[in-house]
């Protein structure tokens, strides 16, 4: 019977080998490391996400159920966390460190846009999309480009892991199934399309089963719970991108991104987005119901 050490458990000799300067820079191991950090906990996070989407889709779910998802949920809050705080280190490098190896970071037009994972955890979180508009820098000058997600899969094994995210329920989808299921007099069923693939559009039966759970919520602690969850990740998601803004215009200002994109300018307008178009609509609108009452109209707000 073999034995594992905790060397050999957690292939920490692999691990520690996979970080390859390509510079003589002292700096340029930190930036490794923080990225190849963000990976790992992309992919915890993803793992996460799954096993509340799978927890929440049974065929008869309970409040049981909903606990699991709660408890999945709080796990991946708790990795936005440590994802946020981890742009604090990158700060720690200086523009002038950053020049010394940025031009290797960037060779072939690199970049964390193309980061699998950070796309499969969109997708998960419920941000869906094919194709992504930017503009890039084309014999300098910045030109509108639009960029196929699936472009960036390298191996079979890439491509399939984006159809599957993309393709197939969110947490969010996989929420309004519960609450279908759960609270079938809002009729949220049939309002289901099955189009995983396509954005989310807000739907009036969604949006007043959580004002009725937001306004029950002793009757319904446990869906109220996880309607703040969600919107815990989304606030988390917010955050983690103006965190990234903020280290960028940090460590290069206004400097093209190291794939050739305008970089800070790119990176705000994706920020501020989600303030315009939510990822969860329905629990944004919930909280504008009942703070202005008299101000909120179901037309306006898109219903």
């Amino acid at each position: 019977m073999s034995t594992h050490t905790y060397s050999s458990y957690l292939e920490i000799d692999k691990l520690l080998s996979a970080q390859r300067s390509m510079t003589d820079s002292d700096d340029e191991l930190l930036f490794i490391v923080i990225h190849q950090a963000h990976e790992l906990w992309f992919k915890l996070a993803i793992h996460e996400l799954s096993c509340a989407i799978e927890a929440l889709q049974r065929e008869r779910p309970s409040n049981r159920d909903c606990i699991i998802a709660f408890k999945r949920l709080s796990r991946v809050s708790e990795i936005q966390r440590i994802l946020i705080a981890s742009w604090g280190v990158l700060t720690t490098l200086t523009p002038d460190e950053f020049h010394v190896f940025r031009l290797t970071v960037g060779q072939n037009g690199a970049s964390g846009f193309q980061s699998i994972q950070y796309r499969v955890l969109e997708f998960k979180l419920g941000l869906k999309y094919r194709t992504v508009h930017f503009e890039k820098l084309v014999d300098g000058r910045y030109q509108a480009v639009e960029s196929d997600v699936f472009a960036n899969a390298r191996t079979d094994e890439d491509h399939q892991a984006l159809a599957d995210a993309l393709n197939r329920p969110s947490i969010y989808d996989a929420l309004n199934y519960f609450i279908a299921k759960h609270l079938p007099m809002f009729g949220i069923q049939d309002s289901l399309t099955g189009d995983y693939a396509e954005p989310y559009r807000k739907k009036l039966a969604v949006f007043n089963a959580w004002r009725y759970v937001y306004q029950n919520r002793e009757n319904e602690p446990e869906l109220y719970q996880l309607g703040e969850k969600l919107v815990d990740l989304e606030d988390a998601f917010r955050r983690w991108r103006f965190a990234h803004v903020a280290t960028v215009s940090r460590v290069i200002g206004n400097s093209t991104g190291t794939g050739g994109s305008t970089g800070l300018r790119y990176l705000r307008q994706a920020a501020n987005k989600l303030f315009d178009n939510p990822i969860y609509p329905e629990l944004w609108d919930v909280r504008n119901a009942m703070f202005s009452p008299t101000e909120f109209d179901l037309q306006t707000a898109g219903y």
